[in-house]
């Protein structure tokens, strides 16, 4: 009997320990698991210059001219006239420029910067947000990030030419089935 009430007590006291520690440790927890604060996203922002990244994409004339190369490569052109195609070409040229036109830039940074700092907190801790300011505030981390934009310039200008045709291809494949299908629809009404 007495070796029961003592493995008992050993039981309940080795329990309520476990507890205890497991209540301690749950403050610890949350703050690494905190919610990053927007002080630090902010911080994350500047460090890793994502404004600057986009602004310098944005304004590219190189991007322009690869989305302007791709879209026009994707069109079926082959029986066009020198006129038509030079036509053809002022036309997309026009609205790629125009698509890769911001007008309103101090506008479109503070969404981005709100969008970011929203995306972070769903997908970051504060320690982890401090880990990255730690490594992009460094020499290796500002190194990777001054080279970013010319990589993502090379790696857009390889890979816009896969994806527009691409995209075109389907466009081409999807339009008439598509164009019937609504045809269909109004016959039926």
């Amino acid at each position: 009997m007495l070796k029961s009430t003592i493995l008992k007590n050993t039981v309940f006291a080795v329990s309520l320990s476990v507890s205890t520690v497991g209540l301690m440790t749950v403050p610890t927890l949350s703050a690494q698991a905190a919610v990053p604060t927007n002080e630090s996203l902010l911080n994350l922002v500047k460090v890793t210059k994502v404004v600057e990244m986009m602004n310098d994409m944005s304004s590219d004339s190189g991007i322009t001219d690869q989305v302007t190369q791709s879209m026009l490569s994707s069109l079926p052109n082959e029986n066009l006239s020198a006129d038509q195609r030079q036509r053809l070409e002022e036309i997309v040229s026009k609205y790629s420029k125009e698509m890769t036109n911001n007008g309103d830039r101090e506008s479109v940074n503070q969404q981005v910067i709100q969008v970011y700092m929203d995306t972070a907190k769903q997908h970051f801790d504060q320690t982890e947000v401090d880990a990255q300011i730690a490594f992009y505030s460094s020499k290796a981390g500002q190194s990777i990030i001054n080279k970013q934009p010319a990589m993502m310039k090379d790696y857009m200008t390889k890979v816009m030419p896969i994806v527009m045709e691409a995209t075109m291809e389907k466009v081409q494949d999807i339009m008439p089935r598509m164009a019937a299908d609504i045809k269909a629809l109004k016959l039926e009404e």
